[in-house]
């Protein structure tokens, strides 16, 4: 059961390091401006957080296993030998570390994606206002007419 909770610690720090690998790739696939790169990323970053989320779910049933009132990995480990009492210390520092560092990154791309999105949006706007009439309107013939404000039948322009 123990060799079973630090196997599941090691596979939990291998996929955090690889989900802060994949966010610092995705930032860079965001400032070279590749919308498919940055989709593709987003799939396997959510893919791997599924999986995480499975191993996490796991964690916990060995936990109960040894102890059912058991929830973390302090609740167990007084069980542990000294050893693997130290391994899971370290192992659990570890992924607390990377998951720290992939917050950190997960904001930078989550600020940058922001960024982009108010440039574009600008862009848009901009060119927006300059294909829109700003006075007039096109009439019945295809020429521009002026605006004017209520039905023409009623005020008599037809």
């Amino acid at each position: 059961m123990i060799k079973g909770i630090l196997a599941n610690l090691e596979r939990q720090l291998r996929a955090v390091i690889l989900l802060r690998d994949l966010l610092e790739e995705e930032f860079a696939q965001l400032a070279a401006r590749d919308p498919g790169a940055v989709a593709s990323l987003e799939f396997s970053i959510q893919e791997l957080l599924r999986q995480l989320g499975g191993e996490r779910r796991s964690l916990h049933a060995l936990y109960a296993a040894l102890d059912p009132a058991a929830k973390r990995l302090v609740d167990v480990v007084g069980r542990f030998p000294a050893a693997d009492a130290a391994r899971a210390g370290e192992l659990h520092a570890a992924i607390d570390a990377a998951e720290q560092q992939g917050a950190r990154q997960a904001n930078r791309n989550y600020t940058m994606a922001l960024g982009l999105y108010d440039v574009a949006k600008s862009g848009l706007d901009s060119l927006r206002a300059l294909l829109v009439p700003k006075k007039g309107v096109y009439g019945a013939r295809g020429r521009m007419a002026s605006a004017h404000g209520g039905p023409s039948i009623l005020s008599g322009r037809l």
